[in-house]
């Protein structure tokens, strides 16, 4: 193109003269590609895909229309059931899950069969009063080390959303690691798996598992993956997701949230998402309310 490019910009080899450019779509438009996204930038097809301007549309923090991974004072959560709801009112979500923790794992205050019960049923009061968004009901439960959950099935039946986690036993090896986690996925009561790796960035590595075992099993039992939105994970992470994504796997990007701000991380989840190559339709929470209560009926 008789051009030259170095950290000073575009110099024309003709005339000699640096162009300078007041955006980077201009920029890329001069070396005839079509404006390539920061999270994309990694020297994969992208420069190819830009030269034929076919480029995915990535996904945007605007498409997303709820959250299916939060935490209330019922369980290990800081806010109350109507403080969470009032801030994912604000945001403008359609739809939000609450996934509090039984109490298996622990947690002075988790559920046991009565409160997930009460629970239940409150939610169910809230939601004949509100107007604009649907709270769905649900679990974030533990799967045990030898792939069982710690609330039974006909509990889990019930509910309307059922994330499942390890947040034990995490030494495993890979073979029974993995065997745990499939097993979970294969449960026609789960619905998510949250944060798969269980990584915490810079305190945990993840634990030892074929992931690819994991990503070949979510698509045989139509299991939802998360990308767990929260800083100190951001797990799944975004090679993990761009896999996902190419064998089609539907993943759901939440917060974790435990307290009202907790909500403003989706922007990171769906920063990884981005790397990924994600666009909305390959992340389920970004289908309206109608089209999501039609894709849980459908696991």
């Amino acid at each position: 193109m008789g051009l030259s490019l170095s950290e000073y910009g575009i110099t024309n080899l003709k005339t000699g003269k640096l162009e300078k450019y007041s955006t980077e779509k201009e920029f890329y438009k001069r070396q005839g590609l079509s404006y390539i996204p920061p999270e994309i930038r990694e020297g994969q097809r992208e420069i190819e895909l830009a030269e034929k301007d076919s480029l995915p549309s990535l996904i945007e923090l605007s498409d997303i229309k709820g959250d299916l991974h939060i935490h209330t004072d019922w369980s290990d959560g800081r806010v109350s059931l109507e403080e969470i709801v009032e801030a994912a009112v604000a945001k403008g979500y359609q739809y939000i899950a609450i996934t509090d923790h039984p109490i298996g794992l622990g947690i002075t205050s988790g559920l046991d069969e009565k409160k997930i019960h009460s629970q239940v049923e409150e939610i169910k009061n809230l939601n004949a009063k509100l107007t604009g968004i649907h709270i769905f009901t649900g679990l974030e439960v533990d799967i045990k080390a030898n792939g069982k959950l710690d609330i039974p099935d006909n509990i889990l039946a019930e509910l309307d959303v059922v994330v499942a986690s390890v947040h034990s036993s995490m030494n495993q090896n890979e073979e029974q690691m993995t065997r745990r986690i499939i097993a979970a996925i294969e449960n026609p009561n789960v619905d998510i798996i949250a944060h798969p790796t269980g990584r915490l960035l810079g305190e945990r590595e993840p634990v030892a598992l074929n992931i690819e075992a994991i990503f070949r099993a979510a698509v045989a039992n139509n299991t939802t993956l998360e990308i767990n939105a929260m800083p100190s994970r951001l797990d799944l992470k975004d090679a993990h997701i761009y896999r996902a994504r190419e064998l089609g796997i539907k993943l759901v990007i939440s917060t974790d949230t435990h307290q009202t701000d907790h909500l403003d991380f989706m922007r990171f989840g769906v920063g990884a998402a981005r790397r990924g190559w994600c666009q909305a339709e390959d992340i389920v929470n970004t289908l309206p309310l109608k089209k999501f209560e039609d894709f849980l009926k459908s696991k």
